[in-house]
């Protein structure tokens, strides 16, 4: 261990010599390519609190010089905020800082060159649009940029820093783009990626070198999805990841000349694909005429009258469910049951405007698409309408317990998991509420109103719910604290109103000890048996 807390002792032979251990977390910002003996890194500090270290929001990170043989640093400078990201150009020098202010907005910073101040990176052609740097060009001249469109989603520009020319690469309206595609220098952006449902390719060099080697991989491998991961600099040899919605993923080295593969390693070697469920994306418009994209998953050999479990991911605000393998898709569908994935409006991905339609709407219009999508699937002769229940984590909690207060006669029953069901509470209990950028946050995403906030919280809706309950919770959970699932019981417990009750003692915001994953999901697969699986009644 050469940088960290791990290595506040470092052992010689027989002798240990102790040294000042850095406390925080650290991220590699450049390779340094021309120089074999460092790199450098971003230093994250934590700070006391109580018994424990923990993140500081307050400092800045620091960029260090790091010698890789003896760990020796070199203090380089500071980034412009708490927990931001660094972009170096092709000299190894810091020049964009990347960070969150406390108001919760992105906020770019810009170095002319290594010596200057940081001054802010604004853009005449794009007032009020946050402009993310990606890369420098080979002569460091220009640099490759992701700003929305209007109100909409992001394309890619190549804007020069001198003469401030831009050129816009490539743009869909529908989609964000997800995944930078680069050359075999990783100087020159050659081709992007987006997800409206399965993975595309958007080819801005068609002569490249990489992306020919890129498309003879995606035909070898139909079916699956191709990430070139690294490539030896005499560029020789390549390594690629493969995967798809029923393979977690293989890694392959490549003669680039040849082709000539040669297994290397497993994400999970014990999942056979060839059992695994398929994935396919839908698309269907919602009460009020939106565009609406997600992903159904039948258990093999299955197709019509299943029964169905509605699964709203967690978030919610600019996260989204993509296509690939899901561990947690493939336990569900093996047991029998059709799984529906919904890109609801709040999530990520399809543009601003489709985002911010979630603020404020937790409950409400959010709601209303999932249960839209619920509809379609059934109308499709998919789903059997008197077998249907909905579950999630997180935000899917809440949506869970929601879709059971608003639709009392669709699903027969709601799982819980790490839920937030109250939402006044957010402001007083959990982690977010404990700096300001996290309350700008809730302020944006669930409003100021409390009045309107307890319309939208379950627990202040019981009497509505027919559905069978479960809610499961980690007891040291600290984003969704454990009084969010205490606070809905009560509220049950008051009406009389029956539920099942999972509480992991030792985990947090997940469940990741084996044996507790064990113990929660032969929970779940038990309570969905006997609401709309085998043992349900008739």
């Amino acid at each position: 261990m050469i940088f960290g807390y791990r290595s506040g002792e470092r052992q010689t032979g027989t002798n240990i010599k102790k040294k000042e251990a850095e406390r925080g977390n650290q991220k590699i910002i450049d390779l340094l390519e021309d120089d074999d003996k460092h790199i450098l890194i971003a230093f994250y500090p934590w700070k006391v609190s109580g018994s424990y270290w923990v993140s500081n929001p307050d400092a800045k990170p620091v960029v260090y010089k790091l010698n890789v043989y003896n760990g020796k640093k070199q203090k380089v400078g500071r980034l412009q905020l708490p927990f931001s990201s660094a972009i170096t150009d092709n000299n190894g020098d810091v020049r964009f800082s990347v960070g969150v202010n406390k108001k919760d907005q992105v906020v770019v910073s810009y170095k002319k060159t290594a010596e200057d101040e940081w001054q802010d990176f604004s853009l005449e052609k794009f007032k009020g649009i946050t402009v993310m740097p990606l890369s420098f060009t080979k002569d460091n001249q220009s640099v490759y940029l992701l700003a929305r469109v209007k109100n909409g989603t992001k394309a890619l520009y190549l804007f020069n820093l001198k003469d401030k020319s831009y050129k816009k690469l490539y743009h869909n309206p529908d989609v964000d783009i997800s995944l930078i595609f680069r050359d075999f220098s990783e100087k020159r952006i050659v081709a992007v990626g987006t997800e409206l449902a399965l993975p595309e390719y958007h080819h801005l060099d068609k002569s490249d070198k990489k992306l020919k080697l890129h498309g003879k991989l995606l035909e070898a491998f139909s079916g699956s999805d191709v990430l070139i991961t690294s490539v030896t600099k005499d560029e020789k040899y390549a390594i690629a990841y493969v995967y798809s919605d029923a393979n977690p993923g293989d890694y392959y080295q490549f003669n680039i000349a040849t082709l000539e593969a040669k297994y290397l390693i497993s994400k999970r070697n014990w999942i056979y694909p060839e059992e695994m469920a398929r994935t396919e994306s839908i698309t269907f418009k919602t009460r009020d005429d939106q565009s609406i994209y997600g992903y159904i998953t039948k258990p093999k050999g299955l197709t019509s009258n299943l029964p169905m479990l509605v699964l709203p991911h967690g978030g919610p605000h600019g996260a989204r469910d993509f296509w690939g393998y899901n561990w947690e898709v493939q336990l569900l569908a093996n047991r029998g049951y059709v799984v529906l994935q919904v890109n609801f409006r709040g999530s990520g991905g399809f543009g601003k405007a489709f985002q911010q339609a979630g603020y404020g709407k937790w409950g409400t219009l959010m709601q209303d698409d999932l249960t839209d999508a619920t509809q379609a699937v059934i109308k499709q002769g998919i789903a059997d309408p008197e077998r249907v229940c909905i579950y999630g984590s997180s935000y899917g909690g809440y949506a869970a317990l929601m879709g059971a207060v608003r639709e009392p006669d669709l699903y027969q029953c709601a799982i819980g998991s790490m839920g937030v069901y109250n939402l006044p509470m957010m402001f007083e209990e959990g982690d977010i509420q404990e700096s300001e950028d996290g309350i700008a946050y809730l302020h944006r995403a669930v409003g100021k109103d409390i009045k309107d906030q307890k319309k939208r919280s379950p627990v202040y809706n019981v009497d509505k719910i027919k559905a069978d309950i479960l809610l499961v919770h980690g007891a040291k959970d600290e984003r969704a604290p454990i009084e969010q699932a205490e606070s809905l019981m009560e509220a049950f417990d008051e009406i009389g109103k029956s539920y099942e009750w999972l509480k992991i003692g030792n985990e947090s915001h997940g469940y990741y000890d084996e044996k507790n994953r064990l113990k929660v999901y032969s929970k779940v697969l038990e309570f969905l048996d006997k609401n709309i699986g085998k043992k349900a009644k008739p």
